[in-house]
């Protein structure tokens, strides 16, 4: 029964009862046609008026009432066998247009059969493969197109998502190894000195440390790339950067960094503080831990109906053409930096996600050269 249940076969049944009932139609309305026709030579008499008189037919008033019978009768019998053929043709007709129908429908649905062929030959590996097709610009090609967009975008995200899984697991496996090393060491060498003892259960604590952060990164990541809605409420910039500096002060007095705020009157929006506080925050901290500078500046300013954030340091900068780059996932400028200062490689890409959340753009002015220049920019509230 699956064949009665495609699309081809409805189709076609359409297609038939829809030509079956126009022949119909016609075949009906030639034999009212025709039998209106042969009853205006069926007249009684040939009296002023009658149809024959106003018809004007020379030839028939020339014959004899005898022949005028013979005439009627075979065009009576004309008539009968007309309807007759006409109707037992009724019956190939519509054999004819099922069948004809059927193979019409068959071409018009190739490329959805070559679609469907090639969407079961899809694997994970082939997602972002293009199905090849000829574009006659009809519905079948806009599908068609569609799927391989929808294809394209499937497999970027697989690809992503194994990349972060195995970046992911990389970085887990790291401290786990120094871990498993130390034990290792205070398990099997007895002579282990007291001092010794205290550095390796330090430097264990270090490492989970570091897991307990990318942990708590790759969450945020999952929740933010979950259709989850983020609470929102009014936010002050102000005060939101206030806080950024005072969570970071002990650090950057660490690291010997000055952080200054400038500010532009009491400027709001509209986003969940605490992700907007980790956003900034993640940038303002990239800059005292990685930028190797003396200072950092924080500035909000509205403009053209757009509130923006600028982070600048004074340090080494951010390479030509890596601009975009810094802010993937698990990505470094310096390969072995981040993991030895206890980074995830993810403080970047959060942010970015975090300011994505709230319609808002996260970038690097390429343009400036003394340093590093972070800019958010979001919409401010009404």
């Amino acid at each position: 029964m699956k064949f009665t249940k495609s699309l081809k076969f409805k189709l076609t049944i359409w297609y038939s009862v829809i030509l079956s009932l126009f022949c119909i139609a016609f075949v009906f309305s030639i034999n009212v046609w025709l039998t209106n026709y042969m009853n205006t030579w069926h007249t009684e008499g040939m009296g002023r008026g009658s149809i024959v008189e106003r018809v004007d037919r020379p030839r028939w008033r020339a014959l004899s009432e005898e022949q005028r019978n013979l005439v009627m009768e075979s065009r009576l019998e004309d008539l009968e066998n007309i309807r007759r053929v006409s109707v037992y043709m009724v019956i190939p007709l519509v054999l004819l247009s099922f069948g004809g129908g059927y193979l019409i429908a068959g071409l018009m649905l190739r490329p959805l059969t070559k679609l469907n062929e090639e969407i079961r030959k899809k694997e994970a590996s082939t997602l972002d493969e293009e199905i090849q097709f000829e574009d006659k610009g009809d519905e079948i090609s806009e599908l068609i197109k569609s799927f391989n967009r929808m294809s394209n975008r499937l497999g970027k995200t697989f690809k992503s998502q194994k990349q972060f899984v195995e970046n992911a697991s990389h970085e887990l496996k790291t401290p786990l190894s120094v871990i498993q090393a130390n034990l290792d060491t205070v398990l099997e060498d007895e002579k282990v000195s007291k001092k010794e003892l205290k550095e390796l259960l330090l430097n264990s604590k270090k490492q989970v440390e570091i897991m307990d952060s990318l942990t708590e990164d790759l969450l945020l990541i999952s929740m933010m790339s979950s259709d989850v809605e983020i609470e929102k409420d009014m936010v002050n910039v102000n005060e939101l950067t206030d806080g950024v500096v005072k969570d970071l002060e002990i650090l950057a007095k660490d690291m010997s960094i000055d952080i200054n705020v400038e500010k532009t009157g009491n400027i709001k929006i509209q986003g969940n503080r605490i992700l907007l506080s980790r956003a900034i925050s993640n940038i303002v901290e990239n800059g005292i831990r990685y930028s190797k500078g003396s200072r950092i500046k924080i500035g909000i300013l509205r403009k053209n109906k757009i509130v923006k954030i600028f982070v600048e340091d004074n340090g080494v900068g951010i390479p030509k053409g890596r601009e975009v780059e810094i802010f993937e996932r698990f990505n470094r400028l310096d390969k072995g930096r981040s993991r030895k200062d206890g980074g995830t490689g993810l403080g970047l890409s959060i942010a970015k996600d975090i300011v994505k959340l709230h319609d808002g753009l996260l970038y690097v002015d390429s343009n400036y050269n003394k340093g590093a220049r972070f800019i958010f920019e979001f919409k401010p509230s009404s």
